[in-house]
């Protein structure tokens, strides 16, 4: 009987410590629910070298530009997104957004915001940047300026955000896009690829060389870059241009300026192959190309098909 009893003793107190747990675990999740955010550590290094912590996937973002604004979106965070510079138009979603003024940031506005986490861009944002740090107002500055920069903006990104699995699903998009471009283009002999002039600026007159992303997209699209002896953005004269004299002519600052009207007026353009045989390349989204983001994979396909549609007809 006393054996009975001590166990029906016992039998209580676990039922009651399995309550208690049971309870307690209820409501945590309901405390979690009402906040919002997921107790998580998250600790990365962006491109500066600068580690940013976070103890809770972010509900309010700030976006100081257009590209990230882009991976936010393409992500699936458009919701989570709080602010964005006058320049984000894309996705259509974006134009909706509160604005925090240009492509500096104005941190006043920035703050009223309360923003958990905002993304930037390096030198662009420094002023803002160093100002919301001091706030204890995480900043993960990114700078993608080649392809394999997008992929990692890409993936920072969603590992503080908690879309891993959505990053790497872009990702392997943005991978097997490019490479059906260049394995349609590896048939065609280096010798024979078009020589491309790639204006980013046309008063003065500007062009990208090498360790440019725009130059990047051209050369994954097939294309050569007459000013690949330069380095970054330079000035180049209208005279070198003709002596070069490019196949086409890939505009990518046509967003501001008539690009045809632009060239009648330059002295010997119309001898240049490219302007003879009207490969001047105009009507693509200056975005696309001025852009390291989701859509740059996009951006390299339609310059190819620019460049070579005779291989694109299918």
């Amino acid at each position: 009987m006393l054996y009975k009893r001590s166990s029906i003793f016992y039998l209580l107190v676990i039922l009651c410590f399995l309550f208690f747990v049971g309870g307690c675990g209820t409501a945590d999740n309901q405390n979690q629910s009402k906040n919002g955010e997921q107790a998580v550590e998250i600790v990365v290094t962006d491109d500066f070298g600068n580690q940013v912590k976070l103890d809770h996937y972010p509900e309010r973002i700030v976006s100081l530009t257009p590209s990230n604004t882009e991976i936010l979106f393409a992500l699936g965070l458009g919701e989570k997104v709080v602010g964005v510079t006058t320049y984000c138009d894309y996705p259509e979603e974006a134009k909706e957004k509160p604005k925090i003024g240009d492509l500096t940031g104005n941190v006043e506005e920035i703050v009223v915001l309360e923003p958990d986490l905002v993304l930037a861009k390096g030198i662009l944002n420094d002023d803002a940047v160093t100002k919301l740090r001091k706030l204890d107002i995480p900043v993960l500055c990114l700078d993608p300026e080649s392809i394999d920069g997008v992929y990692r903006a890409i993936e920072l990104i969603a590992q503080v955000t908690g879309t891993s699995e959505k990053g790497e699903k872009i990702i392997a998009d943005m991978k097997k896009k490019i490479d059906s471009v260049e394995k349609k283009l590896a048939g065609i002999p280096e010798e024979e690829r078009l020589r491309v002039f790639i204006e980013v600026g046309s008063d003065p007159l500007y062009t990208a060389g090498k360790d440019t992303f725009v130059d990047e997209l051209v050369t994954l699209a097939g294309g050569i870059n007459i000013a690949d002896d330069l380095k970054g953005y330079q000035m180049y004269s209208s005279e070198a241009v003709v002596k070069e004299n490019p196949d086409v002519i890939l505009a990518a600052d046509s967003y501001y300026v008539d690009i045809k009207q632009e060239i009648k007026r330059r002295a010997g353009w119309e001898e240049i192959k490219a302007v003879q045989e009207g490969k001047v390349i105009y009507e693509l989204d200056t975005n696309l190309l001025n852009r390291p983001g989701p859509r740059s994979a996009l951006a390299v396909e339609l310059i190819a098909k620019a460049l070579y549609p005779e291989i694109f007809q299918d």
